[in-house]
């Protein structure tokens, strides 16, 4: 079995897990391999230690929670694995050179400033509908990974696929799908993950570079994107802020999932039919 094929299960496990102990000691336990053995075939694959990849995933997480909505500080610690505020303000500094309180500040006031400057372009390339709130049911998905930036996810990781699954005889329409787990301005470029995704029956045994996830499911704010795949991220960025407007829910943002309309994924096409889905949890009763 390749590195590959042993470190894609304990990825998925972290990203879906960043509240729970990601210790050494606990994911070598999950992976089967001695922790030092583990430390260095994570390194020498992922370009980070175990420590370092879930710690910069949490504050990155929390960073796109700080635009999104109000939690406190002492919440998002809590919520994205920390074990106390402290602990997560000095991770945060160091990641982003500054605190919460202020990034929250500053990049929401760039946010604001990129969109205005983007509605005074015109000539839009792409029409989304209304967004609603849909529960999505939990799916199984092999999936193949891109690491990098996402304008630049090759449409031939969908082919791959698309073997894959002639070789495996999966029977019935594909239902394709692509997850987004990271957002571009908490993750630098070379480390943001899209994973090219098609729904299966159920879990099946790994090979190669096709892995395998459970997508949760729940409930999602979802928007149709009419237009090329290249102005998707122009999309999210209009769809963000009408997530306000339900007032009961806090959105999560993170993976954002993307159902693609299509029998076959063609960059080349200039009209596409995009379901775009981004999580929401209902606010705890006080």
């Amino acid at each position: 079995m390749s590195a590959w094929e042993t470190l894609t299960p304990l990825l998925v496990y972290i990203q879906a897990n960043l509240d729970k102990d990601l210790g050494l000691a606990a994911l070598g336990k999950r992976a089967n391999l001695s922790p030092a053995h583990l430390q260095r075939v994570f390194k020498a694959e992922i370009g980070e230690s175990p420590k370092a990849y879930a710690t910069r995933l949490r504050v990155e997480r929390a960073a796109f929670c700080l635009l999104a909505h109000e939690s406190t500080v002492a919440r998002l610690a809590a919520d994205c694995g920390f074990q106390s505020p402290e602990t997560f303000i000095r991770a945060f500094r160091r990641r982003f050179g500054k605190t919460p309180s202020e990034y929250r500040s500053a990049v929401r006031a760039q946010v604001a400033a990129s969109h205005e400057h983007r509605e005074s372009l015109g000539g839009r390339r792409f029409e989304i509908s209304k967004t609603r709130l849909t529960n999505l049911r939990p799916m199984h998905l092999a999936f193949r990974r891109h690491v990098g930036p996402y304008e630049d996810v090759p449409e031939s990781i969908f082919d791959e696929l698309e073997r894959w699954a002639t070789r495996r005889r999966l029977r019935g329409p594909r239902i394709w799908m692509g997850i987004g787990h990271d957002v571009p301005s908490a993750t630098p470029p070379e480390k943001l993950r899209f994973d090219a995704a098609l729904v299966v029956a159920g879990p099946f045994d790994t090979n190669g570079l096709i892995g395998y996830q459970l997508l949760p499911g729940g409930t999602h704010a979802v928007t149709t994107h009419a237009g090329p795949y290249e102005t998707l991220g122009a999309a999210y960025a209009r769809i963000f802020p009408r997530l306000a407007a339900f007032k009961d829910y806090l959105p999560l943002g993170l993976p954002a999932v993307e159902v693609y309309h299509a029998a076959r994924i063609n960059v080349r096409f200039a009209l596409n039919h995009t379901d775009l889905c981004l999580p929401m949890r209902r606010k705890s009763v006080a």
